[in-house]
């Protein structure tokens, strides 16, 4: 029984505490010059209770808004890192990539300027010029597109 009575003093006393504590209230009153006053301390003139419209503006909200902004700028992890590896490698050119870039660059100087052109058998195709010009431009395109 004792201990109730120790506890139901320690409850009344915090209830009292509690009670006393002052509340943040604000008012909001203008003077007889026209001029506008705010105070956390009731005015001896007549002013307004501004309390309940102002408790919205004070919220802290930057917590939140940093969750916010660490669920979009989250740091990069393992598997961030391995798809950006992976993203590297294919746009990394192969050594037959390379080789085939390479044949490219070697028939465009073989097929400048005035030349003649010889099939499997060994025998001269009639070329015209406008056809060999065609054949350059098709090869300078491919370079240009798939061989830096």
């Amino acid at each position: 029984m004792k201990i109730h009575r120790h506890l139901f003093a320690a409850l009344g006393l915090f209830s009292a505490l509690v009670a006393s504590m002052p509340h943040a209230e604000v008012y909001r009153w203008v003077d007889e010059n026209g001029k506008t006053h705010y105070s956390d301390k009731k005015p001896k003139t007549e002013a307004e209770d501004i309390t309940q419209a102002i408790k919205k503006q004070n919220i802290d909200t930057s917590i939140e808004e940093q969750r916010k902004l660490q669920d979009i700028f989250r740091p990069e992890n393992e598997a961030d890192r391995e798809y950006h590896r992976q993203q590297q490698l294919k746009n990394q050119p192969t050594p037959e990539d390379i080789q085939h870039c390479n044949n490219l660059r070697h028939y465009l100087n073989k097929i400048d300027g005035r030349v003649q052109f010889i099939d499997e058998d060994g025998k001269a195709v009639p070329v015209t010029e406008k056809q060999r010009q065609q054949r350059v431009e098709e090869v300078q395109g491919y370079l240009a597109e798939h061989c830096n």
